[in-house]
């Protein structure tokens, strides 16, 4: 019994042995790849805001706010489907009081965000002006948050840039294999990263006055960067 223990535990010993020997025969490399596109896509957050005395007051605002903008929206065709409720919220408006040193509510408001995407590039600028009304007004408004490039193309070329950064690694490991006096027998593990971007201008706090005072808005929409890197381990003999 001892002896057919002690064989098997020699075996577990040798076993891990060559596994970890084995693991060790590898070559690990990484390889990248990029590719640049012109982005057919602009993605907005569009905040519909209302204040006043009364939680109705705030939220009719909002709907007047909203209605206005929706006209917007119809004037440049922007689809149903690339137009979504991001966040609502209703909130009481607080006040500090130097007399009593407390806060005192001064009334609510209300703010709706919206994710909404422009198929029409080009018209970024103009549709950027036309969201903000002309009236001005401090208790409700249209503020655009943020602004980001996009394509829907992205996903084909992230696939062909993948296949790039693939062969490049495997360029590396056959050129270090090469180097090293040994032979690359074929891929053991390998895994993937993908990033991408391009200009991209923030529109923070950009409400209703500032626009409506401002010149014609102008965006630079430039390329979009596409980046793959592969990790890879190549065994070898």
């Amino acid at each position: 019994m001892k002896m057919m223990l002690g064989a098997s535990l020699l075996a577990l010993v040798l076993g891990a042995g060559a596994a970890h020997a084995a693991e060790e025969r590898l070559i690990v490399v990484s390889g990248t790849a990029e590719k640049s596109l012109d982005p057919n896509l602009v993605n907005l957050t569009v905040e519909v805001w209302s204040k006043a005395g009364t939680a109705k007051q705030a939220q009719q605002l909002a709907a007047q706010q909203f209605k206005q903008m929706k006209k917007t929206l119809d004037e440049f065709k922007i689809k149903k489907e690339d137009v979504q409720t991001d966040n609502y919220s209703l909130t009481p408006e607080y006040e500090y009081d130097q007399k009593s040193r407390q806060n005192k509510m001064i009334g609510f408001r209300v703010s709706q965000t919206l994710l909404v995407t422009l198929r029409k590039v080009d018209e970024a600028g103009n549709f950027l002006d036309a969201l903000v009304s002309e009236k001005k007004t401090m208790d409700s408004g249209v503020n655009v948050n943020s602004l980001a490039w996009d394509s829907d193309k992205r996903s084909q070329v992230e696939t062909a840039t993948l296949g790039d950064a693939v062969r490049s690694a495997k360029a590396k490991a056959e050129e270090i294999a090469k180097a090293a006096g040994v032979k690359v027998k074929g891929v053991s593990k390998i895994s993937h990263t993908m990033s991408g971007g391009g200009p991209q201008p923030i529109f923070r706090n950009y409400g209703l006055k500032a626009m409506a005072e401002s010149a014609s808005t102008e965006v630079a929409a430039g390329q979009i960067k596409v980046r793959v890197e592969v990790t890879a381990e190549y065994e070898i003999n």
